[in-house]
């Protein structure tokens, strides 16, 4: 017994040694052009009523519960949130220079306690002008190991709602809603596909173009089809590069050329979002599903790659508004 507790005093020494020579600091920014003056940019954001309306996690649980105080305006306004996917906590207005820049504070209750600073920018462009989202702080000390992760964690965040801080102000709407249908089961089919590799930042055109060949190919063999869709085989914010297939279900045997691949996606079980907007908002939906599979405590399937199903085809239906998308992820 002396052994093992002389083994399990030097592993706890190592690790606070480790953990002591770890910097848990971090600070993540993100910016983004908009087409509106300082002032309308300014109005928007100090005013913690319209967060409701853009914020990159109250969009994935409408129904969390919101309040705020000094009539969410002003120095010492709180806006405070309780709900099962987005934890709970609070943030305060604690410096606010009109149209320049508002300071905040970030306190965190749950998942675990924590506070940091935030702060937004205001820059006036040539045309339109720059908002700047920031945030500064230290990980508890037993959290120390994931500062690093933060970054693109609350980076990715960041950006999901800048786009729709811009959509707000630019359209006066947001195209994006989720629904979370839970555990789900999708069916095998066969598929023919293109794989590409790129930049998580050029996803989009990326696969605007993979669509192009596909529909190429469509057209040459008849291939009928009513959905199409991704395969994610690399997608990690924390990494730079994202390869993935996009094609259609297949119906019967193709011809096609070496840069098209055939195969089976098998049956799964799996957690399922549904969303109706733009693609530009996708993010909101995945960053819903993961959400809910830690909030479960539902175990990924590695072994299986996660799909989203584009169900209506946006050059029939030019409105993104309506476009329909389903997310899968394969769970064990």
């Amino acid at each position: 017994m002396e052994i093992v507790l002389g083994i399990i005093g030097v592993i706890l020494i190592v690790a606070f040694g480790w953990l002591l020579s770890i910097n848990g600091n971090y600070h993540v920014k993100r910016s983004i052009a908009v087409d509106t003056s300082k002032e309308k940019a300014y109005q928007l954001i100090s005013d913690f009523n319209s967060w409701r309306s853009w914020s990159p996690w109250l969009c994935m649980e409408a129904e969390a519960d919101v309040k705020i105080s000094n009539n969410g305006k002003g120095v010492g306004a709180i806006n405070s949130w309780v709900g099962s996917l987005v934890g709970s906590g609070e943030i305060e207005h604690i410096a606010l220079k009109e149209n320049e820049h508002i300071n905040q504070q970030i306190r965190f209750i749950k998942p675990f306690k924590s506070k940091s600073d935030v702060y937004w920018q205001f820059k006036e462009l040539e045309s339109g002008c720059e908002i700047t989202w920031g945030m500064k702080g230290a990980m508890p000390f037993f959290l120390k190991f994931m500062a690093k992760q933060m970054e693109p964690w609350i980076g990715m965040d960041y950006e999901r709602g800048l786009k729709m801080i811009k959509d707000q102000i630019e359209k006066g709407k947001i195209d994006s809603e989720i629904t979370i249908n839970g555990v789900d089961e999708l069916e095998s089919f066969n598929y023919v596909a293109i794989n590409k590799t790129c930049l998580m930042a050029d996803v989009g055109s990326s696969m605007k173009e993979a669509f192009g060949q596909i529909n190429t190919l469509c057209e040459s063999e008849s291939i009928e089809h009513d959905w199409a869709f991704s395969i994610y085989h690399q997608f990690d914010f924390t990494k730079p590069d994202c390869n993935y297939s996009s094609g259609v279900p297949l119906k019967h045997e193709v011809e096609c050329g070496d840069e098209f691949k055939r195969g089976i996606y098998p049956g799964i079980k799996a957690v399922k979002v549904s969303f109706k907007g733009d693609y530009e908002h996708l993010g909101n939906a995945w960053a819903a599903a993961y959400s809910y599979l830690r909030y479960k405590k539902l175990k990924a399937n590695k072994k299986i790659d996660p799909i989203e199903l584009y169900l209506n085809d946006p050059t029939k239906e030019t409105d993104p508004a309506n476009w329909l998308t389903a997310i899968y992820i394969p769970i064990k």
